[in-house]
């Protein structure tokens, strides 16, 4: 059960499975062209508003998460790209859904859940190193709003816990790079690296690194497969501080 927690976060934060593109572009500096789609199995729902604005949700969660996300491209100065990704996330109906003893519960059934509104800033600038290959830092970080009587347990899972140790601390920084290259017109790659820094008298720091082959197989289809590796400084021992996830999606584009 645990496993499917983890897929179902996963979905809902995961980066993009797709390189620097005018299309197939989440988790780049790019954004959609206007007026197209896209979505993926464990990719959001966007949509190109404008020529420098994309919006996005995650259609499926929005039933018990509500989230919605807006990127926005601001400029490009000799070559250097700027983009920020702003996310408002209510998670307070998930974690009342998983406080339940039995398979399908992941918190106490008598814990104490409160409104918690969460806002994630993401910046991003980057670099074209030459045709192939583009190096992209980011920088970000997460508040959380917390409304009422709160009374429930971390959830010390390594990828789980980077993303929800923000409802008990209320804020957390990110920063990080990305390595995007292509070997043809049709397969591209995605090397990451993540830095969380987090609650310093419990789980400090948070690493996470994922490694993504990509196939565009055309404007309508493009195929992604590859790891994300998570590491996190728990203080005890017992507890399991590093986790390994097979990724794979298929992604759907429209115009």
């Amino acid at each position: 059960m645990k496993k499917i927690i983890i897929l179902i976060v996963i979905s809902l934060v995961m980066l993009s499975l797709s390189a620097e593109t005018s299309i197939w572009s989440k988790g780049t500096t790019d954004v959609l062209p206007q007026g197209r789609w896209e979505v993926g199995i464990f990719q959001p729902l966007s949509y190109g508003l404008n020529e420098t604005t994309e919006l996005s949700t995650y259609a499926l969660a929005d039933l018990v998460m509500p989230n919605i996300t807006l990127k926005k491209f601001w400029k490009n100065l000799d070559g250097l790209e700027f983009t920020s990704k702003h996310s408002f996330i209510y998670p307070s109906l998930f974690l009342n859904v998983m406080a339940k003893e039995g398979a399908f519960g992941i918190l106490p059934d008598n814990s104490v859940i409160p409104h918690i509104f969460v806002l994630n800033n993401q910046f991003m600038l980057s670099y074209k190193y030459n045709e192939y290959l583009n190096f992209i830092p980011k920088i970000g970080f997460s508040a959380a709003l917390v409304i009422g009587d709160s009374d429930f347990p971390t959830i010390d899972m390594p990828i789980v816990y980077n993303r929800t140790s923000i409802y008990h601390e209320n804020i957390m920084f990110n920063i990080g790079l990305d390595v995007r290259g292509s070997v043809s017109s049709k397969f591209e790659y995605l090397v990451d690296i993540d830095k969380f820094i987090m609650d310093k008298e419990y789980c400090e720091y948070s690493y996470e690194h994922k490694l993504l082959l990509i196939w565009k197989i055309n404007r309508k289809f493009a195929l992604s497969a590859g790891y994300k590796l998570s590491y996190s400084d728990y203080p005890s021992t017992m507890q399991r501080r590093t986790d390994f996830l097979p990724l794979i999606d298929l992604q759907v584009g429209f115009k």
